[in-house]
């Protein structure tokens, strides 16, 4: 019944410090990079949010797109970005529309319609640039 005996065999201290380090470290590196990204996407969150109070509508469209997919971020932070995006669609869909309500007043001859259109109009800069490039040249001839 020899074989069925146990060998006393003494403890290894060295690997147990090897596997200690290494769950510390392990742990460490994860919290450091878990916390970096969070700092990173809060970073990129409150430059969209400048962005937006400022009125720079297109390049903070541009950054929340960006923010869709950020994993650091609050439900509350994630609804608001959601929002904003909602808001500034409706924002370019409303000045697309104004550009063709001046399409069709100027295709009719229709300048009295024209000049009320671009007297009334507010644009927030979220216009394609060939939209821009008629609504200003029109805008120039009244």
């Amino acid at each position: 019944m020899s074989f069925l005996e146990k060998e006393e065999k003494k403890p290894s201290t060295f690997w147990d410090w090897v596997v200690g380090i290494c769950v510390l470290l392990l742990v460490g590196g994860f919290t450091f990079y878990y916390q970096y990204q969070k700092s990173s996407s809060m970073k990129r969150f409150n430059e969209a949010d400048s962005l937006f109070q400022k009125g720079d509508f297109r390049e903070a469209s541009k950054v929340y797109e960006e923010l869709k997919n950020a994993q650091y971020l609050t439900t509350a932070h994630d609804s608001l970005i959601y929002a904003r995006l909602d808001s500034m669609e409706s924002m370019g869909e409303r000045e697309k529309e104004i550009v063709n309500r001046l399409r069709s007043k100027m295709a009719t001859g229709d300048t009295a319609g024209v000049r009320v259109e671009i007297s009334s109009a507010t644009l927030h800069g979220l216009l394609e640039p060939e939209d821009q490039a008629y609504f200003d040249s029109v805008k120039a001839k009244f």
